[in-house]
C-alpha cells in the first residue's frame, strides 16, 4: 500500500529505492521532533501507563538472546532487510528461514522473535537510532542497526556485549559499518526503563515524552499516528494506552475444540497428558496453550480434535449460531477456520474466497477434522440460511498477531477497505434467504470498518434489520479486536426442502463418534467416523485471482 511521505525521516537512516520511496513498506518511523521534543503536560499519567506496559511486552523474550547463534542472527537480518524492502513479515521470515536450512528449533525461534519484534518496535528502533546519531547506511546495515536497536533499546541488553556478538566477520555481509562505528552507536542508544522503551538516554537520564499526546502514544507503543488518533477518539487517553499496549503483546495460542468429535474437557486432558500446558479459554470451546513446544505433535491436535483459532474468530462463529443442518456460505473464507467451526456445529458449509489459493489447505484440514466442507471454485449462487462475511480490513485489531500490518494503516487505506466491505455486503445480500441471517465481521478497531459499514448497508437494503452487534477490544477480552454484527432478512423461508430447520427435541442427531472393537489389535479402541466426505475443489486455473 502507498505510504504517506510525512512518515519517513530524511536523516540519518533514509535510503531511497529506485522508485524514490524510502525503505519500502517499513519506512523509517522516527521523526526529529519526536526525539528531542519538550515534555508533555500530563507526565504522571503517562508514567503509570508506561510502567504497566513495560513489564509485559517484548522484554519477556530476553531468553531469546542466548539462542542467537551467528547463523540465527544472519537469518533474522535477512528477514529484517526483506521487511525494509516492503515484503510482508510472513513471506520475509519464511524466505529467510528457508535460506538457512541448518537452523535448529531454538535458532529458528530467535530469528522469528527478532523479525517480529523489529516489525513491531520499528518506530522505537528508528527513534533510538536517531538519538544515537547512527550513520547513513546501505540496506544490509540498516537491518543490522535495527536489530542492534531492538536488543539494546527495547530488550535492554548490554551495548558492548551485543556489539561484540555482531563484530566482523559478523553474521552477514556485505557490511559498510566497522566494528568501532557499530560499538559507538550501541553505546549511544537509549535504554528501556520504567516507562518502557526509550525511557532513558545512554547516560541513564529520563527522556521526556513529546508534548503532542498523539505523537507520545505513537512513539511509546510504536504505532502510526493515524492509528493513535482513531483509538484516542474511541476510548480516551487512559484506555487507548491499554489498548495499544495489548496490541504489542505476543498473542497466546488458542485452540477451538472440534465440537463434532470431542469436548473441551476431553481435549484438555489429552493435551495435558501429552505434556502441553493448556487451560480453558474464554469461549465455550476455546483452549489456551501457554507453551507451544509439544502442541503440534500432540495426538489431540494431529487427529483433528482441535484447531488453532483466535478467541475473537471463535466469537464470530458463536454469533452465527448455526442450527443443525442449516446451509451456510462463508463468502470470504480465507484459510477456512470459521468454515470448519460452522461445520463442527452441524452446519452444511460452502466456502469461497476471491483468492482461491487461500483455500488450498482447507480440504486437508477438513479431512483431518472429519468434517464436510464444500470448497467452491466460483462465487456460489442461490440462497443460504446464513451468510458469513469476514471482510478484508485494516487488521488493526490483530496487530499482536500481524505486527507489520500497522505500517500499512493510513486514512486512505481505511477508506479503501470500507468501500470494499460495502461492495462485498452488497454481493452477499442476495445470497441470504428470506428469514435468513447475514453475519458481518472484521478484525478492525475502527468505526469506519464496523458500525459505519453496517449503518450504510442497512440504509441501502430495506429488507434487512439489525439483530445483534458487538465489539471486542484486545485489552478487554482475550484475542484480537473484532467488530461483528448480525442482520436478518425479512420474510418467511420457503417450505418443502426441510433444509436448515432445527431438529425437534428428542430426535437424535448424526453420530460422529463411536466405540467399536478393532479386530487387528484385539482391543476396544475409540474411533472417529468421518462426517460425510470432503468435496475437493475443482481446478481454479481458469479463475482470475482477485484481491481479497
Amino acid at each position: 500500500m502507498a505510504r504517506q511521505p510525512g512518515r519517513a525521516i530524511g536523516d540519518p537512516l533514509s535510503h531511497a529505492n529506485r522508485r524514490g520511496e524510502r525503505n519500502g513498506t517499513l519506512q523509517e518511523q522516527a521523526r526529529p521532533d519526536e526525539v528531542d521534543a519538550p515534555p508533555a503536560v500530563e507526565e504522571a499519567a503517562q508514567d503509570e501507563e508506561g510502567r504497566e506496559e513495560g513489564g509485559r511486552e517484548e522484554v519477556a523474550h530476553r531468553t531469546a538472546r542466548g539462542l542467537a547463534s551467528r547463523t540465527a542472527v544472519s537469518a533474522a537480518l535477512a528477514a529484517i532487510e526483506a521487511l525494509g524492502e516492503g515484503r510482508p513479515l510472513r513471506l520475509a521470515l519464511g524466505s529467510a528461514l528457508a535460506a538457512h536450512p541448518g537452523l535448529g528449533p531454538k535458532e529458528r525461534r530467535h530469528a522469528a522473535v527478532a523479525a517480529r519484534s523489529v516489525a513491531r518496535w520499528l518506530r522505537v528502533c528508528d527513534a533510538a537510532l536517531v538519538r544515537a546519531r547512527a550513520p547513513r547506511s546501505i540496506p544490509a546495515d540498516r537491518a543490522l542497526l535495527r536489530y542492534l536497536a531492538w536488543r539494546i533499546a527495547v530488550l535492554g541488553e548490554a551495548p558492548d556485549a551485543v556489539a561484540r556478538a555482531l563484530r566482523l566477520p559478523g553474521p552477514r555481509r556485505p557490511r559498510a559499518l566497522g566494528d568501532a562505528e557499530l560499538r559507538s552507536v550501541a553505546r549511544a542508544l537509549p535504554r528501556p526503563g520504567p516507562l518502557g522503551p526509550l525511557s532513558l538516554d545512554a547516560s541513564g537520564r529520563l527522556i521526556p515524552p513529546p508534548a503532542d499526546p498523539v505523537t507520545a502514544l505513537g512513539l511509546r507503543h510504536s504505532v502510526p499516528d493515524a492509528l493513535v488518533r482513531r483509538i484516542l477518539a474511541a476510548l480516551g487517553p487512559a484506555e487507548a494506552a491499554e489498548c495499544l499496549a495489548a496490541l504489542n503483546r505476543e498473542p497466546v495460542i488458542t485452540l477451538r475444540v472440534n465440537a463434532a468429535r470431542s469436548s473441551r474437557g476431553a481435549v484438555l486432558d489429552a493435551l495435558r497428558g501429552a505434556g502441553v500446558a493448556a487451560e480453558e479459554g474464554t469461549g465455550p470451546l476455546s483452549v489456551r496453550v501457554r507453551d507451544r513446544a509439544r502442541l503440534f505433535d500432540a495426538p489431540a491436535f494431529r487427529q483433528g480434535l482441535a484447531e488453532v483459532q483466535d478467541e475473537g474468530s471463535q466469537a464470530v462463529v458463536d454469533l452465527c449460531a448455526p442450527a443443525e443442518g442449516e446451509r451456510w456460505l462463508d463468502l470470504c473464507a480465507g484459510s477456512g477456520g470459521k468454515a470448519l467451526g460452522l461445520a463442527a456445529l452441524g452446519a452444511r458449509v460452502t466456502a469461497w474466497d476471491a483468492n482461491p489459493r487461500r483455500l488450498s489447505e482447507l480440504p486437508r484440514r477438513a479431512r483431518r477434522a472429519g468434517l464436510e466442507v464444500l470448497v467452491s471454485r466460483s462465487e456460489p449462487a442461490g440462497t443460504f440460511d446464513g451468510v458469513l462475511v469476514d471482510a478484508p480490513c485494516s487488521g488493526s485489531g490483530a496487530l499482536a498477531r500481524e505486527p507489520d500490518a500497522r505500517w500499512r494503516i493510513d486514512d486512505a487505506a481505511v477508506s479503501r477497505f470500507r468501500e470494499g466491505q460495502l461492495a462485498i455486503l452488497d454481493r452477499a445480500a442476495p445470497r441470504v434467504r428470506k428469514g435468513g441471517r447475514l453475519v458481518y465481521a472484521t478484525c478492525s478497531l475502527f468505526r469506519e470498518e464496523g458500525e459505519e459499514v453496517v449503518e450504510r448497508f442497512l440504509a441501502g437494503h430495506a429488507g434487512f434489520s439489525l439483530a445483534a452487534e458487538t465489539r471486542r477490544w484486545p485489552h478487554r477480552q482475550e484475542g484480537a479486536g473484532f467488530f461483528m454484527a448480525q442482520v436478518e432478512r425479512e420474510g418467511a423461508p420457503a417450505l418443502a426442502t426441510g433444509r436448515g430447520r432445527r431438529r425437534p427435541k428428542g430426535r437424535a442427531g448424526p453420530k460422529v463418534r463411536t466405540t467399536r472393537r478393532n479386530p487387528r489389535r484385539g482391543a476396544t479402541s475409540r474411533l472417529t467416523e468421518q462426517v460425510g466426505r470432503v468435496r475437493k475443489p475443482a481446478p481454479v486455473a481458469d479463475l482470475a485471482a482477485r484481491e481479497r
